[in-house]
């Protein structure tokens, strides 16, 4: 078994680059758990300015201007926002706000933001506090729809708030990572790189060892350093990237249901079948049942 090349000291990967890896922010994406607290968003119109109380709140809120000025104080650091600011306020930081112009239009939504183990999104990846959402983006058009949403039925907003707290909080992540805006925690280039690494060995026998070896650490250190930053071990994030790859592979018929699982490393049918039902509730010919009724077996 190939345990893969040596770790090499010169790799390209700077360790002291804090912008955040593709692998990183697609696990982020792809398991993040968030909520939406308290009741609903909140659509606010000012008139004769806004002005905000000083506060803390327990969780992330998200201010968006949507028309006029104001200053937002976080901390004792003024913030000026104009339209098209979205301002990202984190708990227990003391902050208030006072008014630019007279005619205000706030969009607001708290949320919260874990890993598995309990995480959080928003210190792993350290988005910026503020930014200029341009028009035109996605994440304006999410924006725009949500506090346009907030202004209706307030029983039908709370139906709808747990979807737009996951789509805004997603893209609001997307946004920021395609500009450059995210700076991960210092430790977090090392995962990023294993990340990276798990994604190359889908298909490849893989133990700890030989994943631990390549990056000079010890199994025990590995799976530490892995599961503090984002939840769980190596391997068992590598067991959900071959069987979510087998998902989407069981779609494309002309493949058999073994030769699916030699692409995901799987050499035992049985092995993969019985992991395939513990990560989706069915068994791999089942899925594909279910995906396609016309299509009767692997």
């Amino acid at each position: 078994m190939s345990t893969g090349d040596p770790y090499d000291p010169r790799d390209p990967r700077d360790p002291d680059d804090p912008r955040v890896t593709p692998p990183l922010l697609d696990f982020v994406l792809a398991n993040a758990q968030i909520r939406a607290v308290g009741a609903m968003g909140s659509r606010q119109v000012r008139d004769n300015g806004y002005t905000l109380e000083r506060r803390t709140v327990p969780d992330y809120n998200l201010i968006f201007l949507r028309q006029g000025r104001v200053t937002w104080v976080l901390g004792d650091e003024p913030v000026p926002l104009a339209v098209g600011d979205l301002l990202v306020v984190p708990p227990g930081l003391p902050h208030h706000a006072s008014p630019v112009s007279r005619h205000v239009v706030i969009g607001s939504l708290h949320v919260e933001a874990t890993l598995a183990g309990g995480q959080d999104v928003f210190d792993l990846l350290r988005p910026p506090r503020v930014r200029r959402v341009r028009p035109g983006t996605r994440l304006a058009g999410h924006l725009r729809s949500a506090v346009a949403e907030w202004d209706r039925d307030a029983r039908l907003t709370r139906l709808t708030l747990p979807a737009w707290a996951q789509l805004v909080t997603l893209e609001l992540l997307v946004h920021d990572a395609e500009l450059g805006l995210l700076r991960p925690r210092p430790v977090d280039p090392v995962v990023a790189w294993v990340l990276d690494e798990l994604t190359q060995r889908i298909g490849r026998r893989t133990t700890l060892d030989d994943l631990a070896g390549r990056f000079g650490f010890s199994g025990q250190h590995l799976n530490r350093v892995f599961g503090r930053v984002l939840g769980v071990t190596p391997l068992q994030y590598l067991t959900r990237l071959r069987l979510d790859r087998a998902a989407a592979m069981l779609t494309d018929r002309q493949l058999t249901i073994r030769a699916v699982a030699r692409e995901v490393g799987y050499d035992d049918p049985y092995y993969f079948s019985r992991a395939f039902r513990a990560r989706f509730g069915r068994s791999p010919s089942e899925y594909r049942r279910h995906l396609d009724p016309v299509s009767q077996s692997g």
